[in-house]
This record gives C-alpha cells, structure tokens and sequence, in this order.
C-alpha cells in the first residue's frame, strides 16, 4: 500500500533549520542530458523525450514535460573529453577552457519544449577554438515545470 506524507516545511531534528517544500521543489533540476556526439547517443537523462544532433557542436535536448517559461529558466552546459580522459588536444592543459553555451539557435528563439547548445573547446598559442563533439557534452536546466 503505497503512503503519501504532506507536509509544509522539513526541519531538522533539533528544529533549529528548516526548509519550505516549495524552496526544495524550486530549487531541484528540471530536466538533464548527457550525450555523446562521438557514438550519436544519450548516455543518461532526465525530462529528455529525444534530442537532435545538427552538426559539430550543437545540439537540441527536447523536453518530456515543458517548462512554464521559455526565458525564466537557468541552465548550466559543460564538456568532458572521455575518449582519453581529458589529456589529448581536446581536454589538456595546452588548450583553454572547454565549455558550452545556451542560446535559441540560428531560426528561432528559445522553446518551452527544448533546449539547444553548442559545445566547443578553447583556443591555444597554435590554433582557434571551435565546436566540437565531445563524448560527454551535459545540459541540465533548473526552472518550473509547466
């Protein structure tokens, strides 16, 4: 028999520090994706019905549930080189940061239903960033369901 518990505010056991459920349900990860451009597959997610891989470096996760605000929203993107542990060209100390950016793409603005990155690494003494497919290129978004 399944129980439900309902309740306003969690506090600990001295009463000394407590949370509104609201701020906890807030405050929690709506949806995330981590995708390997290398093998074109989503390696683990949440909220994340399919995704679209345009070209190097970008790419669009759509979401399973919608979320209330197509700007009122907060997404962190970031990159890991797995193929060899972030020591080659990709992920070493000889090139600069290596991240993402957030953005509504080339046609249109950012969605409710989705949300679309680009991946790149930096630049070195030798070359110029760009976009790349990473083998673990992650977007988490933090917002309000709809």
């Amino acid at each position: 028999m399944a129980s439900i518990l309902r309740v306003n505010t969690l506090t600990d056991a001295s009463s000394n520090n407590s949370t509104a459920v609201s701020v906890i349900n807030q405050g929690t990860v709506k949806h995330w994706v981590n995708y390997d451009f290398t093998s074109a597959a989503i390696d683990g997610s949440v909220n994340s019905s399919s995704g679209t891989d345009h070209s190097a470096g970008h790419y669009t996760s759509n979401f399973t549930s919608n979320l209330t605000s197509a700007t009122d929203r907060c997404h962190t993107v970031n990159v890991w080189n797995t193929n060899d542990q972030g020591s080659g060209a990709l992920g070493g100390n000889e090139r600069g940061a290596s991240g993402g950016a957030v953005k509504g793409n080339s046609t249109s603005a950012m969605t409710t239903s989705s949300v679309y990155a680009e991946f790149l690494y930096g630049a070195n003494a030798s070359s110029n960033g760009d976009h790349n497919d990473f083998s673990a290129a992650f977007i988490s978004t933090m917002g309000d369901l709809a």
